[in-house]
């Protein structure tokens, strides 16, 4: 018997039961798994990456922020230590209003 010779309705039971909802489901199975692998994976890797860089200059922008602060306490605490020798430890009398 030729392909060409069988008749449709007696193929239709193969092609609408559930060997064909196997081959439609292995098929949609394939193209989610391409389209997360050239797509979302890729995608979700840069969206990792800018964060983590992102992350890493906010840290260094810390660190150079704490450093300022660091300079300027000690400066300070340097005036402080003049200002109390310069007063011989007593403490400095507030400026009255007069």
């Amino acid at each position: 018997m030729m392909l060409g010779q069988v008749d449709a309705t007696a193929l239709a039971p193969y092609l609408a039961g559930p060997g064909a909802a196997v081959v439609v489901l292995m098929l949609v199975l394939g193209g989610l798994y391409k389209l997360t692998t050239a797509y979302l994976l890729p995608l979700a890797n840069r969206a990792l990456d800018s964060h983590l860089h992102r992350i890493d200059q906010l840290i260094s922008a810390n660190q150079e922020e704490s450093k300022a602060i660091t300079r300027t306490l000690a400066s300070i605490d340097r005036r402080l230590a003049r200002l109390e020798g310069l007063t011989d430890g007593a403490p400095l009398a507030p400026l009255s209003d007069k």
